[in-house]
C-alpha cells in the first residue's frame, strides 16, 4: 500500500493558521508565570521592608530620647539652680534604667558641670547603691529586706536597724539586710509605701504572719506593719519596710 505523502502547501496552511494561537497562549502562561514570581517576590521584599522597619521604628524612639536627654543634661549644666541639677539627674536615672552605657555618659556630665556636685554625688551614689543590692543573694537561705524610707531617715533608719537586729536574733538562719528606699525609687509604680509594711508572694504568707507577729513582740515600731501580697514571686524573700511616722 502506498504510503500518503505530506502536502508542503497544507503544512504551511496548517502552521499559518494556528501560529497565532500556540504563540498567544505561550505569551499568556509566560505572562502567568511572570504575575506569580513578580508578585512572590513583591511580597517577599514587602515583608523584608516590614520587618526592617519594625527593627528601625525602636531604634529611631531610643536615639530620640538619647537627643532629649542630652539636650536636657547641656541646659541643666548652664544653670547654676542645683534643684534642676538633681531633677534632670533623676530624670536621666529613670529613662536610661535599661542603657548604663550612655546613662553612665550624661551622669558623668552632670556630676563634673554642676556648681555643687556633693548634693549631686550623694543622690546617685543612693541610686547605685540601691540598685546593686536589688539582687537576691545566690543562696537557699530565706532573705529580709528591711527598707527605711529616705523621706523620713532621721526616725525610720534606728528603728530599721533594731527591726533587723531583732529579726536576726529571732530567726539566726535567715540573711537580713539593712537598706535605704531612695524618694526617686519609691515614687515608682509598685513601690509608693507611705506607712510600715510587710510585703510578700504568695508562698511566704506564714513566714510574712510570723515576722510580723515578731515585731508586735518587740514593740520596735510604733505603728505596727501591714501585710502586703505581692504578685510576682519572691522565692525565700521577704520586704519589710519601716516608715514609722
Amino acid at each position: 500500500m502506498n504510503e500518503q505523502k505530506e502536502n508542503p502547501h497544507q503544512t504551511r496552511e496548517f502552521l499559518l493558521r494556528w501560529a497565532p494561537i500556540v504563540l498567544s497562549a505561550a505569551a499568556g502562561i509566560c505572562s502567568v508565570v511572570v504575575f506569580f514570581l513578580y508578585g512572590s517576590t513583591h511580597k517577599e521584599l514587602t515583608n523584608i521592608g516590614l520587618r526592617i522597619e519594625n527593627e528601625l521604628r525602636p531604634r529611631e524612639f531610643e536615639n530620640n530620647l538619647k537627643l532629649t536627654l542630652y539636650k536636657e543634661v547641656k541646659e541643666a549644666v548652664g544653670h547654676k539652680d542645683t534643684s534642676l541639677h538633681k531633677v534632670t539627674l533623676l530624670v536621666v536615672n529613670e529613662m536610661l534604667e535599661h542603657d548604663s552605657v550612655f546613662r553612665e555618659k550624661l551622669i558623668n556630665i552632670l556630676l563634673q558641670s554642676a556648681t555643687s556636685p556633693q548634693s549631686l554625688l550623694a543622690t546617685q551614689q543612693r541610686l547605685d547603691e540601691f540598685n546593686a543590692s536589688d539582687t537576691l543573694p545566690s543562696t537557699e537561705r530565706i532573705t529580709v529586706d528591711v527598707f527605711y524610707l529616705e523621706d523620713s531617715e532621721s526616725r525610720s533608719k534606728p528603728r530599721a536597724e533594731a527591726v533587723r537586729t531583732l529579726l536576726q536574733t529571732r530567726y539566726p538562719d535567715y540573711t537580713v539586710r539593712v537598706r535605704l528606699l531612695p524618694t526617686s525609687i519609691n515614687v515608682r509604680s509598685g513601690y509608693r509605701i507611705d506607712r510600715n509594711q510587710i510585703r510578700h508572694d504568695a508562698h511566704e504568707q506564714q513566714l510574712a504572719t510570723d515576722i510580723l507577729n515578731t515585731l508586735k513582740e518587740g514593740r520596735i515600731l510604733q505603728h505596727e506593719p501591714v501585710l502586703k501580697r505581692v504578685k510576682n514571686n519572691t522565692y525565700n524573700y521577704i520586704s519589710v519596710f519601716v516608715k514609722d511616722n
